[in-house]
């Protein structure tokens, strides 16, 4: 809720979640439409870090520019192909949010380091982990285990091979509607 919301409905009662554990809190004005907004949230009662995206918005043009910047499909990753658009906007907030998660990381190294949303976030989410799983260095002490992917109809991203290959890090929730 909190990535949909104005920052002033996050004072409103009754709360999913606690305005207190949110870590880092961005709009499209703070990631200049290189990626959806998001947050960190510090989940203590499930000691877990979660960094949520917000999904495609039918408003700014930079959530369009994102999806559609796919390179018809010829971005090479880790021996296969990925979305060009996804994986840009996800080594973006690594990036930007790298040392925050590594001191996160280091703070509660018994935590786990959850990403999540829904559709085009979810996609981002997706290669966010699996950036972070190639470059757990990055992160400090961190293993390949604390590191997981809820991604609730995310948009096509991934070949197969590698949604095999990242199946024990990414879940992927879809549902199939036949006619």
């Amino acid at each position: 809720m909190a990535n949909y919301a104005p920052p002033d409905l996050l004072a409103a009662l009754p709360l999913l979640l606690d305005p207190s554990n949110v870590v880092r809190c961005c709009t499209y004005t703070d990631t200049g439409g290189r990626v959806t907004p998001y947050l960190i949230y510090l989940d203590h009662e499930h000691a877990d870090f979660v960094l949520a995206l917000r999904d495609l918005n039918l408003g700014p043009e930079s959530d369009y520019a994102l999806l559609l910047d796919n390179r018809l499909g010829k971005r090479r990753f880790d021996g296969d192909y990925v979305h060009n658009g996804l994986l840009r906007a996800a080594g973006w907030v690594l990036d930007r949010e790298c040392d925050l998660l590594r001191d996160l990381l280091d703070r509660y190294p018994a935590y786990t380091l959850t990403f999540t949303v829904h559709s085009l976030g979810a996609g981002v989410a997706a290669m966010l982990t699996m950036v972070v799983v190639l470059n757990l260095d990055k992160l400090g002490k961190v293993e390949r285990g604390r590191t997981r992917c809820y991604a609730m109809a995310p948009a096509h991203c991934m070949s197969l091979n590698l949604a095999v290959r990242y199946a024990d890090v990414i879940n992927s929730i879809v549902l199939q509607v036949t006619h």
